[in-house]
C-alpha cells in the first residue's frame, strides 16, 4: 500500500502543535524553578562600583598611531575621568593598582561571530575581547542581551543582528524571504523586536535584495550582506549605506566566479571602495576550514571542543564539519591554494583604503570564541595589514561601524572603560594581545587570575536539552511572526 505524504496544512500543525508543547514545557519550567535555572553554572558577577586609578602603563592612541607613556588612567562609574602622569595623588576612596608599564589598549571587538551560549561572551572576554557584533539573531540573544544591560553577569557587549534573511534553500536557523513584500516586512519585525541591524544573504533574488535595502533606509535599520558585492542582477549601488560586507571568500565565489583573477579584483576593490562601505574578511573560518579538511581528526583533537555549546557542537558535527573532513588530497591542496588568494584579496582591499574590520566567524565548525578573534588579527597581519590598521580595525574601526565612538573605540576622557592591558607594545607585537595582563570591562578591573577563572568557567555551558528548548522557542517565535 502506498502511504501518501502529509500535506502542508497538516505538516504545519504537527509542527506548531509540538512546538507550542514544548514551549509550554518551559514555561512551567521557569515558573517552578525561576529564570536562573536556564543560565549556566558560573557567571561571574558585575561589581565595577569602585574607582580605579591604574599607574606606570603606556597608552596606546588608536588615532594617532602613537603611544602616551608613563600615564595614569582614573576610572570612575565606568568610565574614564582623567589621564595624569603616573603616580598622580588621586582621592582616597579610589583604588590604586600598579599597571607595572604594560601597554593599554581600548578594548577589542570581534565584529562577526555566531554566539550559541552565554559562555561565549564570557570567553570572549577572558581574551580582551569586550564587544561582539552576532551575525544571527535568535530570541534568547535579545534575553542576553538584557541581561548584560541589567548587570546580571559579566560578559562581552552583545550587537544583534536579525535572524539571517535568506532566500530559497536556505536551512531551519535562517529566515527565509521569498517575496519582496515579505522582505519589507521582515524588516520592520526586526526592528519591532529589538535586533541592532539587519542580516541578509547575497543569493537573494535582485528584487528582494532591494527591497529589503530600500525598507532599511526608510524605518532607520542598517544592515550587514554577507558578501561584498550586490546581490546577482542588482546594482553596486545597492551597497552605499550598508554598515558592512562579510566575506572576502564571497569576492572569489561571486564576482570573480572562482577565478584568480587578479585584474578583475581591483576592479571590484575599487567599486567596494567607492561604496564607503568596511568589509569584514572573516579569513580566519577559512583557515578553520583548512585546517580541518589538511588536518582532520588530529587538528580536532588539538581544539579545546569543551568550550563549545554542546547541541550546537552536534549540529556542526553533522553539517558542517563533517563535510571538510571527507575531503580529498586535492580538496585540501585546493584549499591551501584558494587561502593564500584570499589573503591576497585582502591586501588588494587595504591597498584601496578599504576599511577593515576584524571578525572572525567564531562559532561555526568549532571555532572557539575569542582565540578566534586573535587568529584573524594574525592571519590580516600576514595579508600586508600592519599592526597599527589591525589595531584600529579592532577598536576605533568597529565603534564607527557601530556609530558607539561617542562610548568605545579609543581611550579618551569620557569614555567606557574596557579596556586591555598587554606586556609588550602591540604596534610592535599585535601576537601580544593574545594573552592579556589584565583586562577592564566598564570600569571592572580583571586580573591574570580572574581572567583564568573566565576560562576555566566557560566549559560550564548550558544543557544540550535546554539549549533545544531555547532553539524551538526561536522557531516558534519566527514561525508565527515572519
Amino acid at each position: 500500500m502506498k502511504i501518501l505524504p502529509f500535506n502542508k496544512p497538516i505538516k504545519k500543525l504537527l509542527f506548531t502543535t509540538t512546538i507550542l508543547f514544548l514551549l509550554l514545557a518551559k514555561i512551567i519550567i521557569l515558573s517552578i524553578f525561576s529564570l536562573n535555572f536556564s543560565k549556566p553554572a558560573g557567571l561571574m558577577p558585575v561589581n565595577n562600583s569602585d574607582g580605579l586609578a591604574i599607574n606606570n602603563v603606556n597608552i596606546v592612541m588608536v588615532k594617532e598611531n602613537r603611544i602616551l607613556n608613563n600615564r595614569q588612567l582614573v576610572i570612575q562609574n565606568g568610565r574614564i575621568t582623567a589621564i595624569n602622569k603616573a603616580n598622580s595623588s588621586v582621592r582616597s576612596n579610589i583604588r590604586e593598582i600598579d599597571g607595572n608599564n604594560t601597554y593599554v589598549t581600548p578594548g577589542l571587538f570581534d565584529m562577526h561571530v555566531h554566539i550559541y551560549d552565554r559562555k561565549y561572551l564570557t570567553l570572549n572576554l577572558a581574551y580582551g575581547v569586550t564587544s561582539v557584533r552576532n551575525l544571527n539573531g535568535m530570541n534568547m540573544h535579545l534575553r542576553w542581551r538584557e541581561e548584560l544591560k541589567n548587570k546580571e553577569w559579566l560578559g562581552s557587549n552583545l550587537y544583534l543582528s536579525s535572524p539571517i534573511l535568506a532566500g530559497k534553500g536556505s536551512h531551519a536557523l535562517n529566515q527565509k524571504i521569498l517575496s519582496p513584500q515579505q522582505g519589507r516586512d521582515a524588516v520592520h519585525i526586526a526592528k519591532a523586536s529589538g535586533y541592532d541591524f539587519i542580516k541578509v544573504y547575497g543569493y537573494l533574488e535582485p528584487k528582494i535584495f532591494e527591497a529589503i535595502i530600500d525598507e532599511a533606509k526608510i524605518i532607520d535599520i542598517r544592515v550587514a550582506k554577507h558578501g561584498p558585492h550586490p546581490a546577482r542582477g542588482s546594482d553596486w549601488s545597492y551597497l552605499e549605506g550598508l554598515q558592512s560586507l562579510e566575506h572576502v571568500e564571497d569576492i572569489f565565489q561571486g564576482p570573480l566566479n572562482y577565478e584568480y583573477n587578479k585584474e578583475a579584483l581591483e576592479i571590484i576593490a575599487r567599486k567596494i571602495k567607492q561604496s564607503n562601505v568596511p568589509v569584514v574578511p572573516t579569513l580566519a573560518t577559512f583557515d578553520h576550514l583548512t585546517q580541518l579538511s589538511n588536518g582532520k581528526d588530529k587538528f580536532i583533537n588539538s581544539l579545546e571542543l569543551d568550550y563549545l555549546n554542546p547541541l550546537y557542537f552536534d549540529i556542526q558535527s553533522h553539517f558542517t564539519v563533517s563535510r571538510w573532513l571527507k575531503d580529498n588530497k586535492k580538496q585540501s591542496t585546493y584549499h591551501l591554494e584558494k587561502q593564500k588568494f584570499l589573503s591576497y584579496i585582502v591586501k588588494v582591499l587595504h591597498e584601496n583604503k578599504v576599511k577593515i574590520l576584524v571578525g572572525s566567524d567564531a562559532g561555526t565548525m568549532y571555532s572557539l570564541p575569542g582565540l578566534s578573534t586573535h587568529n584573524e588579527m594574525k592571519l590580516l597581519q600576514q595579508s600586508g595589514v600592519s599592526n597599527f590598521e589591525i589595531l584600529k580595525a579592532a577598536t576605533i574601526n568597529a565603534a564607527q561601524t557601530l556609530s558607539i565612538e561617542q562610548d568605545y573605540g579609543s581611550i579618551e576622557i569620557g569614555k567606557i572603560a574596557d579596556l586591555v592591558l598587554v606586556t609588550e607594545n602591540p604596534l610592535d607585537e599585535i601576537k601580544a594581545l593574545r594573552t592579556p595582563y589584565a583586562v577592564v570591562k566598564s570600569g571592572q578591573w580583571l586580573d591574570k587570575k580572574q581572567l583564568k577563572r573566565l576560562r576555566i568557567e566557560a566549559k560550564n555551558t548550558d544543557s544540550y536539552y535546554w539549549s533545544i528548548i531555547n532553539l524551538l522557542e526561536d522557531l516558534l517565535i519566527r514561525f508565527f511572526i515572519y
